[in-house]
This record gives C-alpha cells, sequence and structure tokens, in this order.
C-alpha cells in the first residue's frame, strides 16, 4: 500500500525534472499525491480499473472519457510483482508517452529504493524485529510472530490494547517510553517501544475477566498513564494519545496500531487522548469507495444547483457532526435557527426525506454529503 507521505514526496523529486502535472493514485483510485493539489482526494477511473483490473496502462484521449480523468496516460506502479497503485501524467498522450514511462520508472526505483533504505536501517533484535512485524508487517507468519513472542516471554490468550503516544517535541520520546514503564501499573506483559523516533507505542493488557473492563477501559488507560501526564504537566511538555482497537491475536496488532495512525491523522480534537471506538463510525465512512458514491449519486451530482449543493454540504455536514440536533447544528455554524429550519426543509422537499423521523432517510443524508465532499 502506497503511504500519502512517500507519494508526496515522489511528486517532488519527479515534477523537478518536468513541467507536466503528475499525479499518483493508490489502491482505491483515489489520487493522494499530485502537482495539482486540488486534484488530492478525488476519484480517479482509470486508476482504479488499472489496479483491479488487467491492464498495466490506460490511455485516455478526452477530458470526459472517465469520471474524474483528465486525458493523458495512467501506468501502473508494479513493486516486486504487487500493484501498488498508479501513476498518472496529465496532457496529450503522443507528446508525453515518453516522459510517462520514465516517470513510471522513476517512480517504481524510487520506491524500491526507499523500501530496501528501510529495511536497512531497521535493527535486527529480537525485539525490534518484533516491534517491526506488530507495525509495518500486515500478513506476519503466525508461526515467526508467535515464535519471537514466546522467546520475549509474551503470551497471545491476553487482551491488549494500542496506545500510540506522539509528543510534541519527538527529543522527549525515549524519557517518555521510560516513565511509561516505570508506572507501577506497566507489567511484564505490556509491549511497549519507541517508533520512528517521535512516537511512544505501548500494546497496555486488559483483564477481561472483570466484567465492566469494556466499559471502564478508558479509565484504567488513564491511571496507567498518570504518572507520565503528571511528569508532562510539571516539564509543559504536550503530548497526544491515540487509542487504538482490543486485540487477542498478534497477527492483527497491525491493524490497531493502524487504527492509532488513522486517528493521528484524520481526527483533529481538542482533547489530549482520541479513542477509536469513539470514532468507528467515521472510519467505515472513510473505507466507503468513492466509486461507489459516484455510480449512485453521480446524477444528483450533475443535476443539482451548486448553491444548493453548497447549501446541503453545510446543514447536513453540520447536522453530523452534531447528531442531527438541529439546534446544535445551527449554534455550530453560526446561524439562527430559523433560518437554518427554513433551508433544511428546503433540502429535505427537494428530496423528500425526513431523517429525524427515518433512520434510513437520515442515511441517504449522509451518503450523499459523503458524495458531494470526497
Amino acid at each position: 500500500m502506497l503511504d500519502v507521505s512517500m507519494a508526496k514526496k515522489l511528486i517532488e523529486r519527479v515534477t523537478e525534472y518536468t513541467s507536466y502535472n503528475v499525479n499518483i493514485m493508490n489502491e482505491d483510485g483515489v489520487i493522494i499525491a499530485s502537482r495539482d493539489p486540488e486534484r488530492v482526494g478525488t476519484f480517479h477511473e482509470a486508476a482504479y480499473q488499472i489496479v483491479h483490473g488487467g491492464k498495466d496502462i490506460i490511455t485516455v484521449e478526452g477530458d470526459h472519457d472517465y469520471p474524474g480523468v483528465l486525458r493523458g496516460m495512467n501506468m501502473v506502479i508494479d513493486i516486486d510483482g504487487r500493484r501498488e497503485g498508479v501513476v498518472g501524467v496529465t496532457g496529450n498522450p503522443d507528446e508525453i508517452r515518453p516522459v510517462a514511462l520514465i516517470t513510471k520508472m522513476a517512480i517504481e526505483t524510487m520506491i524500491k529504493y526507499e523500501n530496501q533504505k528501510l529495511q536497512s536501517i531497521r535493527r535486527q533484535t529480537r525485539k525490534e524485529r518484533f516491534a517491526e512485524m506488530l507495525t509495518h508487517e500486515p500478513n506476519p507468519d503466525p508461526n515467526y510472530i508467535r515464535g519471537l513472542a514466546r522467546e520475549l516471554n509474551y503470551h497471545e490468550d491476553i487482551v491488549r490494547i494500542p496506545v500510540l503516544c506522539r509528543p510534541e517535541q519527538p527529543k522527549y520520546v525515549d524519557a517518555l517510553l521510560e516513565t511509561i514503564k516505570s508506572s507501577s501499573s506497566h507489567g511484564g506483559e505490556d509491549i511497549s517501544f519507541t517508533l520512528d523516533d517521535k512516537y511512544v507505542l505501548v500494546y497496555k493488557t486488559l483483564d477481561t475477566s472483570k466484567e465492566n473492563v469494556f466499559s471502564d477501559y478508558k479509565y484504567i488507560l488513564a491511571d496507567y498513564l498518570g504518572g507520565a501526564l503528571k511528569w508532562m504537566r510539571e516539564e509543559n511538555i504536550g503530548c497526544r494519545f491515540f487509542v487504538g482497537t482490543f486485540q487477542s491475536n498478534f497477527t492483527q496488532y497491525y491493524y490497531a496500531y493502524r487504527h492509532c495512525r488513522w486517528l493521528a491523522d484524520n481526527i483533529h480534537s481538542e482533547h489530549t487522548a482520541v479513542y477509536f471506538y469513539d470514532n468507528a463510525g467515521k472510519y467505515i465512512q472513510q473505507l466507503l469507495p468513492q466509486k461507489e458514491l459516484q455510480q449512485i449519486f453521480n446524477v444528483f451530482g450533475n443535476s443539482l444547483s451548486s448553491e444548493f449543493k453548497k447549501d446541503y454540504c453545510e446543514l447536513v455536514g453540520s447536522l453530523i457532526d452534531n447528531d442531527f440536533n438541529i439546534a446544535a447544528a445551527a449554534r455550530q455554524i453560526f446561524m439562527h435557527k430559523n433560518t437554518f429550519v427554513y433551508r433544511y426543509n428546503k433540502v429535505r422537499d427537494m428530496l423528500n426525506v425526513n431523517p429525524q423521523a427515518s433512520p434510513r432517510d437520515k442515511w441517504l443524508l449522509i451518503y450523499l454529503y459523503l458524495y458531494m465532499t470526497p
């Protein structure tokens, strides 16, 4: 899977040598990096077909041949036989073909080099190799990872939950880890280590034999991190904590860690600690392919006026944030409640829906909102 930060770096390096617009698309057909910032986050039909079909190259002759695609050449990014994504170069296909092919080769070479560099700089002690498998390998060898765990005296038949700690200043990472490990609540089965020189990651054990563990896990984690929080306040060190999902199988710990990273990348909160289960709905909504929304709602997008769509996104977006509470939604966007209701009724009449009375209508508004705000 292409990393967004790596894709941005590749665009920066490649576009030093060409004036053409270059896009990089992920396995879902979404543009994740581009010389044209306005295209980032949009769906690219040709890229989706390349990743999930049998073609390595799709040449687009016209700007309206595919949804979200301008004319140019789009080519698979193949890394050791895996279709990692797509690179596209915009322009007249006859003119850009040599540039496009060189760009594809350069990007594939740079990705392979970055992967090799990452592998070479990772130290391979048992604990470091174990940590690497928990955070960098989506499909680790079950026997190997369990063998490493046994050597390190970690048992698998225990429920753990990951906490990703991100201090504002990376220089405090090592001290933060030592402070956490010095807690009286830190046990031998708690897995903890620094990550990328800027995070501390802890897989904290939880005793699920207690009936209230799933309702009280936030309090358990707050008590566990109490000493570290006190130390940070005294030293005036800012830090945020991203709490992932419960897991009891080492082969699934990678996904629990990715849930933490998703929180760090997508949830902007005033709170120090952010919990995945509080944001699971947003995560699942984000997994919905833009291609599906395009197929369902494209006529809405083409037929509704730009003024209506602007109103729709503002009103429904605030309603989603406030659990469809009209008064709270109006306050969020600094609108008088009567004005909000008047404009909202126009939306409901246009679509013949009543989300306050019908959960099905509520979901229709949500999915249409997701389509209009990719």
